[in-house]
C-alpha cells in the first residue's frame, strides 16, 4: 500500500488522468479536439497505478494535509503554500512533488533536512499562456492586423507594394514589464531576452537568484507601470488583488504602452481600462480575460477589438490550450511518481 496525497484546489494534478471519467463534453473536447478517438489513448490514473495498492487523499486545506500527512508516501502539491512545520510531519515522506517550476510554496531547507527529494515539473499549460502572450506582442510590433487588411483590400495597389505600413517597431527598442514573475512570466523573459528586449519585473517575493539568470531588473509597482513599454500580467486573482490594476496603475503608463493581460480579467479595473484604450490613453490591449466571463455580446471591449485603429486583440481565455496540455501536465507529475517506485532517476529534481 502506497498512500499519496494531492493538494491541488485548481486541478491540474489529476484532471488530465481522469479525462476518460467525465461526462461533461465541455470537459472533454479540449484533448480531443484534433483527433476525435484520441481521448482513448489518455491513461487513467487507476491505469498508470495498476501493479499498486494506492490510497488517494485528495486534500483542499492545509488542515486537511495536515491531517492526513504523518501517513503519506508522496505529496504533489501546485500553487499551495506547505508551511515546513506541516511538511516536518510527514515522517514516511519519499517525495514531494511540485507541479509548476515555481515551487516557492514547498520549503526546500525543510525538505533538505529530512533528505526528502523534491521535484518541480513544468507546466505545459503555463509554457501555452506564455506562448500566446509573447505572439500578442509580436503582432502588436508588427501591425499584423493591419497588414492582414492591407493585403486583403489589394490597398498595395495604391500604396506601393513594400514596407508601407506605419507603426511596426523593432522589440529590442522596447522594454517588458512582467507583472509578477511566476512560471508563465520566466519564459516570457526568455523570449524576451532571446529578442534582446529589456526586461522588468515586480512581484510580491523579490527573486535575487533569478534576476541574472532570467536577465530582468526588479522594480517597485509604480516604477512597472512608468517603464514599461509592454506590461504582462502574472499575478494570481485573490480577494486582495481584485481590481488591483485600476486607473491610477493605467494612469502612470506611457501613452503608447500596450497592455496584455493573460492572468485574470477581475485583476484589472475593466471599465478604466476601456476608457483608457477609447481615449488613446493607452497604445493597445491583448486581453486573453475579462471582469466578466464569457464576455457579454455587447460589451464596449468588442468595438475596440473591431476598430483597429485601438490596437486591441481580444481572445476568448483560450491562452492555455495546446495539444493535451492537461494530460501532459498529469503525466509529468504521475511518471515522475512511478520513477521514484521503480527506482529510477527523477525528472525536474531541484533538492
Amino acid at each position: 500500500m502506497i498512500t499519496i496525497a494531492v493538494w491541488d484546489n485548481i486541478g491540474n494534478v489529476l484532471l488530465g488522468v481522469r479525462l476518460r471519467d467525465r461526462k461533461d463534453p465541455n470537459w472533454i473536447w479540449v484533448p480531443n479536439f484534433d483527433d476525435p478517438a484520441a481521448l482513448d489513448s489518455a491513461p487513467l490514473f487507476e491505469e498508470l497505478f495498476a501493479d499498486y495498492e494506492v490510497k488517494l487523499h485528495e486534500v483542499k486545506t492545509l488542515a486537511e494535509l495536515e491531517a492526513v500527512i504523518a501517513d503519506v508516501d508522496y505529496l504533489v502539491v501546485h500553487k499551495e503554500q506547505v508551511p515546513p512545520e506541516v511538511l516536518a510531519k510527514g515522517k514516511k515522506l519519499k517525495l514531494v512533488q511540485h507541479l509548476g517550476l515555481d515551487h516557492r510554496g514547498v520549503p526546500l531547507d525543510t525538505a533538505r533536512a529530512m533528505n526528502l527529494p523534491v521535484c518541480a515539473t513544468p507546466l505545459i499549460n503555463y509554457i501555452a499562456v506564455a506562448e500566446q502572450a509573447w505572439a500578442v506582442l509580436l503582432s502588436h510590433y508588427k501591425q499584423l492586423p493591419y497588414q492582414r487588411l492591407h493585403m486583403q483590400q489589394r490597398n498595395y495597389v495604391q500604396t506601393g507594394w513594400g514596407a508601407t505600413i506605419p507603426n511596426i517597431r523593432i522589440v529590442q527598442d522596447y522594454t517588458l514589464g512582467l507583472l509578477g514573475f511566476g512560471e508563465i512570466a520566466r519564459p516570457m523573459a526568455r523570449y524576451a531576452h532571446a529578442f534582446e528586449m529589456k526586461t522588468i519585473y515586480w512581484d510580491i517575493r523579490r527573486f535575487p537568484q533569478l534576476e541574472a539568470e532570467y536577465h530582468v531588473e526588479y522594480v517597485e509597482w509604480d516604477e512597472l507601470f512608468r517603464r514599461s513599454d509592454v506590461l504582462s500580467v502574472h499575478i494570481p486573482i485573490k480577494p486582495e488583488t481584485e481590481k488591483i490594476i485600476g486607473a491610477r496603475e493605467i494612469g502612470l503608463m506611457k501613452p503608447d504602452a500596450y497592455f496584455i493581460n493573460t492572468a485574470r480579467g477581475k485583476l484589472v479595473d475593466q471599465p478604466a481600462l476601456v476608457e483608457a484604450l477609447k481615449s488613446r490613453r493607452l497604445g493597445g490591449a491583448g486581453l486573453d480575460v475579462m471582469y466578466e466571463e464569457p464576455l457579454p455580446v455587447d460589451d464596449p471591449l468588442h468595438a475596440l477589438h473591431e476598430d483597429l485603429s485601438a490596437n486591441v486583440t481580444l481572445t476568448p481565455h483560450s491562452a492555455w490550450q495546446g495539444a493535451w496540455t492537461w494530460v501532459r501536465d498529469s503525466l509529468n507529475i504521475w511518471n515522475n511518481v512511478l520513477h521514484h517506485l521503480r527506482g529510477e532517476p527523477l525528472d525536474y529534481q531541484v533538492l
